[in-house]
């Protein structure tokens, strides 16, 4: 919805790596399918190859990127050198057994593989080791905007754009 709003490309890097081919994506797949996030060192030029392409010359939406403060860093200065910066960071907040609930299900649906429960409970422990700590570096540079993300996605969709307008 966002996406379609702004006019500007949704890129998901979840989705990337679902869709990757080749030698180097069973690599990655390996990890995933464990619940681990892919290698910093295979994110990066995955990135910067994808935002350099024409549809983001206006802008894009980033959804699972950066997940490292490697990653953020590494973006935070590819960023400066084209003279751009980050505008918003969206954090939404969910209560984790919600988010567990919404994975199972997804699992259960088939929607997808990798969520199952044992990998639910890893991706947390991951997420609170790697991705967390990104929260207060953006929230230091003022850009983190929570938003009730328990709520329908039209009043999530309302909630972001009042939040970065």
């Amino acid at each position: 919805m966002l996406s379609g709003k702004l006019k500007i490309p949704h890129i998901s890097t979840g989705e990337m790596l679902r869709n990757l081919g080749g030698e180097s994506a069973q690599m990655v797949h390996s990890r995933i399918d464990r619940g681990h996030f892919a290698p910093d060192d295979f994110m990066l030029p995955l990135m910067k190859d994808r935002l350099s392409q024409p549809d983001c010359d206006s802008g894009y939406l980033l959804d699972g990127f950066p997940r490292t403060m490697v990653q953020a860093e590494a973006f935070d200065a590819s960023l400066s050198a084209a003279d751009h910066q980050l505008e918003h960071v969206v954090h939404l907040e969910v209560d984790p057994e919600e988010l567990v609930a919404r994975l199972a299900f997804r699992q259960r649906t088939g929607e997808r593989l990798d969520d199952s429960a044992e990998f639910i409970r890893e991706r947390f422990q991951i997420y609170a080791e790697r991705t967390a700590p990104l929260l207060s570096f953006y929230r230091d540079q003022g850009l983190v905007r929570d938003i009730n993300g328990t709520q329908s996605a039209e009043d999530v969709f309302a909630e972001v754009l009042a939040a970065t307008s």
